[in-house]
């Protein structure tokens, strides 16, 4: 695997991450984890973006 793999791969467990944290906002009633952890999985979302966009030539 190439360093581009490993990077989705990691981004992929942050995701996850920030979903658990925004169950967790739910489940506690944080409203501050929740936006937190929305901002978190939107922002390694536009991370991942160049990654897995073919590139043009």
């Amino acid at each position: 695997m190439d360093e581009k793999h490993y990077q989705i791969i990691g981004l992929v467990g942050f995701i996850i991450a920030g979903l658990v944290f925004i169950a967790a906002g739910i489940n506690f009633g944080d409203a501050l984890t929740i936006v937190g952890s929305v901002i978190w999985v939107l922002s390694c979302l536009v991370w991942m973006i160049p990654l897995i966009r073919p590139k043009r030539d």
